[in-house]
């Protein structure tokens, strides 16, 4: 593998794990009452794709927070 094909891996990486941490705190927000960690733990996830979509896939099944009102 060639400096150049890490290079693009890492143009395509960098900005799916941002998007990622974003989605991943909204998420957290609705879902869970960590939406920091959450998003922090979906960011990093991004570096195994498997991982990423698995826990994708359970944060948009879990039920979302009651909030008193």
């Amino acid at each position: 593998m060639s400096n150049d094909d890490i290079q693009m891996i890492f143009q395509w990486l960098i900005p799916v794990a941002l998007i990622m941490t974003a989605v991943g705190f909204v998420l957290g927000k609705r879902k869970t009452e960590k939406p920091v960690l959450t998003a922090l733990s979906l960011g990093i996830s991004v570096f195994v794709p498997v991982v990423a979509i698995v826990y994708v896939i359970y944060l948009l099944n879990k039920p979302d927070l009651s909030h008193p009102e």
